[in-house]
């Protein structure tokens, strides 16, 4: 009997920018379970995170670098090659924008996990029966897996809400973690 293909989480843009902001996404993809993918109209529409920290240059911008990540495994790029994902793509991309769309579609042809925090993008494709998990979640799992202590979360929610603009709304699940967590930076 041939062994389960590898569990395959594709990262939308929201959640490339969220994940690299924190500084820790080389960890936290190696700590996970399976692989982690972005669609190759993604690792072009995740641009910029910002500096961050309080001084005057904290809303300068810097890049998001995914070639060393693609490099040494951690990540890799779905291209889309076939036409059953691009008809989907289209139809999807009139609902959501074009990364998410993409990401959507292969997500739904090759049966993946999308890690999305974009409200429509949830929506849209929870409806096509595509699997969601929030950014949150991807942090949380690491946290636990390699036991991260409270003073290194409290900084990496901190980075990802400074350098990534990125906040859990109130009825978001994980939301008192969140608020726990990161009140012990």
């Amino acid at each position: 009997m041939a062994p389960d293909p590898p569990i395959v989480t594709l990262l939308d843009a929201c959640a490339v920018v969220s994940l690299f902001a924190t500084r820790r996404m080389d960890d936290i993809l190696a700590a996970a379970h399976g692989r982690f993918a972005v669609a190759d109209i993604v690792s072009r529409e995740a641009q910029f995170v910002f500096r961050g920290g309080s001084g005057p240059d904290a809303r300068e911008r810097e890049p998001v670098e995914l070639q060393p990540l693609i490099e040494c495994g951690k990540l890799d790029v779905a291209a889309t090659d076939d036409e059953e994902t691009l008809f989907t793509f289209i139809d999807l991309a009139q609902q959501i924008d074009e990364g998410e769309a993409m990401t959507g579609a292969i997500a739904f042809h090759r049966r993946c996990t999308v890690v999305t925090d974009d409200k429509k993008a949830i929506r849209v494709l929870t409806a096509h029966g595509v699997p969601i998990l929030s950014t949150l979640d991807i942090v949380k799992q690491w946290v636990e897996h390699e036991s991260i202590d409270a003073a290194t979360l409290g900084k990496v929610l901190s980075d990802l809400r400074d350098r990534g603009h990125y906040e859990p709304p109130r009825t978001h699940p994980l939301r008192a973690w969140w608020d726990q967590s990161i009140a012990l930076k």
